[in-house]
């Protein structure tokens, strides 16, 4: 009875889905009906294409350019160039010339460059901005470095000076950047001391800009060491040793040091203060007896034909004085200051050794070296048999 109801549970078990037992394996399986298929579409017609565009012809390229080279700018070499640091035009006051003419004159006369100083007012030449140095620089001719005089004139200035009391506080200002308009106002007339009187001079190149030169500074006496070397260490680097205008106050007198013994003097002290010669030129005339004429004293520098360069050159120290002999050489090699006159030179030359204040040899020719001392400076000046002279700046063992 068990063995019957177990077959019939597995029979239940291997039925189909409708309860039928599955096919045997050989049996065929139904087919099914046809798939009734979508009606074709329609295609669109074809599409007319635009005929086709032309082509340009091939431009035909330049040939490939040469590789170029620029080259740097040419830095102009550095040279002996002439020029004048003391100069005055119509605007002064007491000069006739216009600066166009001053500045032709210059021109024809074969300087380099100079420095326009009228007294108390900043001349212009060109419409040049504030903070250049310079109111011309041409392709040819002379460049014209801005400047000023200031120019005090009091009395019973002390140090006393000659019995006249007359006092001359005159202050260059060479390559001025700044651009006042008018006449300037800038004396210390609060006391009767000359440095403070300097100083007020020294108070308006901070504001201007440029290099300090002292003018003719003994004219009617008063000027002293003390004086000369204060001013020095104020930062006064350059001072007149010849303006051909003042030759008598130049040499000095029983009285009076001359300028040479002042700057002496202010050298043993251990100032640095290089000797300038000048024209102060006010007339241009061809008149000889004209008061103020062009020409006679002058410096020669060693620097680039640049503004800045030349001024630069005159703070150092790299120049020489001349009242007209020519140079060829004046500067260190070896620890010796080596002097030789320019070739074609006329006439007789004699070099003379300052050493410390004192003369100590003369060479006759026109060449000579002489060791710069260990401690204190050597300088020199070259005479000419009609007088000219140049004065060779003062050398430092340091400088070496």
């Amino acid at each position: 009875m068990r063995r019957a109801v177990l077959g019939l549970a597995v029979a239940a078990a291997c039925a189909g889905p409708d309860g039928r037992g599955r096919a045997a394996p050989d049996e065929p399986a139904p087919t099914p009906g046809p798939v009734a298929l979508p009606p074709p579409v329609a295609l669109s017609p074809p599409v007319a294409l635009p005929p086709p565009v032309a082509l340009p012809p091939p431009v035909a390229l330049p040939p490939p350019l040469a590789a170029t080279v620029v080259a740097p700018p040419a830095v102009a070499a550095e040279r002996w160039l002439k020029g004048s640091t003391h100069v005055h035009a119509r605007p002064s006051g007491d000069s006739s010339t216009p600066i166009p003419e001053v500045v032709r004159w210059y021109a024809e006369h074969g300087y380099d460059f100079f420095v326009l100083t009228d007294h108390n007012r900043v001349s212009v030449v060109d419409d040049l901005r504030a903070g250049s140095p310079a109111l011309q620089v041409p392709e040819a001719g002379p460049i014209v470095l801005a400047g000023v005089e200031l120019t005090h004139n009091p009395d019973g200035c002390q140090p006393a000076g000659d019995p006249s009391g007359k006092c001359r506080i005159h202050v260059n200002l060479l390559g001025v950047t700044g651009r006042p308009t008018g006449k300037l106002d800038w004396a210390d007339r609060s006391t009767r001391e000359r440095l403070p009187k300097y100083e007020a001079a020294l108070r308006w190149q901070q504001q201007l800009g440029g290099l300090v030169q002292l003018n003719h500074p003994t004219w009617f006496g008063g000027m002293t060491v003390e004086l000369l070397s204060a001013l020095a260490s104020r930062g006064v680097p350059l001072v007149e040793i010849a303006n051909v205008q003042f030759a008598r106050w130049n040499r000095g007198d029983a009285d009076h040091p001359g300028i040479e013994q002042l700057w002496d003097g202010a050298l043993v002290q251990g100032a640095t203060l290089w000797g300038v010669a000048s024209d102060d030129a006010h007339d241009y005339t061809r008149d000889p007896t004209a008061t103020y004429p062009a020409g006679g004293g002058w410096v020669m520098v060693w620097a680039r034909r640049d503004p800045q360069a030349i001024l630069d050159a005159l703070a150092a120290g790299r120049f020489y004085a001349s009242t007209g002999v020519v140079l060829a050489r004046a500067d260190v090699e070896g620890g010796a200051l080596v002097v030789e006159v320019a070739a074609g030179e006329g006439g007789a030359h004699t070099i003379e050794w300052i050493e410390n204040g004192v003369r100590v040899a003369r060479s006759a020719g026109p060449r000579a070296r002489r060791a710069v001392p260990a401690r204190g400076y050597l300088r020199a000046v070259v005479m000419r048999d009609d007088g000219a002279r140049a004065w060779v700046q003062p050398r430092r063992a340091r400088m070496r």
